[in-house]
């Protein structure tokens, strides 16, 4: 599903201003049911999973290394699976287990969003990126913390998503992801979402803490 110019911000034309559901929350035991991010009403989509051991060996491995992160746009071939050989770069070359992680994350987005390409990118964050409550303007993205805390979202109608951070005050978070949960996060920019969009923010990061490692995926297009 392609995501279409966003809507016109009815409120600027003297509509009245009503809030909408903002991050109802979706969590799904099985793959499949990620499709449910494209119901209406659905701003958060949450998958837990445990990454085999030897991810997690290769991530403990990747933690002693300090590095600026990875930025890259990944093609998908006509089957939907991804060119790996973009991400046999330092630091991630000597670690195939997170190469197949990112493979796997990868194909599974595209296969959802249908797209040919995705940008990609992989973080090493020694703070919190975006400490307030936000929208994000874009489509749909996926996010994966493998390793340190998880994104934080707040689920509650009553705020409206245009007028962040104000609207959301000192509210807490209603949900954190868990290191290597599948996130779908709706933006406004999807189509039919102008008004809406997954509140959300980056984690409080301990001072001196080994990196959050944060993987993010945004669908492309050619045109």
């Amino acid at each position: 599903m392609r995501p279409e110019p966003e809507i016109a911000d009815q409120a600027a034309q003297g509509a009245p201003c009503i809030p909408m559901a903002t991050s109802a929350l979706e969590r799904v035991a099985e793959l499949v049911d990620l499709t449910r991010i494209f119901a209406p009403e659905t701003q958060v989509c949450l998958h837990p999973r445990r990454p085999p051991p030897e991810a997690r060996e290769a991530l403990a491995r990747l933690q002693a290394r300090h590095g600026s992160g990875l930025r890259r746009v990944v093609r998908l071939d006509a089957d939907g699976v991804p060119d790996l050989a973009a991400l046999a770069v330092p630091g991630l070359a000597d670690h195939p287990a997170l190469i197949q992680d990112l493979g796997f994350l990868m194909e599974l987005y595209g296969e959802l969003l249908g797209c040919p390409l995705i940008g990609l990118r992989v973080e090493s964050l020694y703070r919190a990126m975006c400490p307030g409550w936000h929208v994000d303007r874009t489509g749909i993205r996926l996010l994966c913390t493998w390793c340190g805390p998880g994104t934080e979202w707040l689920d509650d109608p009553r705020i409206d998503p245009r007028r962040l951070p104000g609207s959301a005050g000192d509210a807490a978070a209603s949900g954190q992801a868990q290191p290597w949960d599948i996130l779908l996060l709706k933006g406004s920019a999807w189509q039919g979402n102008a008004r809406g969009g997954a509140i959300h923010r980056s984690p409080t990061l301990t001072v001196g803490a080994s990196p959050r490692r944060l993987v993010a995926l945004d669908a492309l297009w050619d045109d």
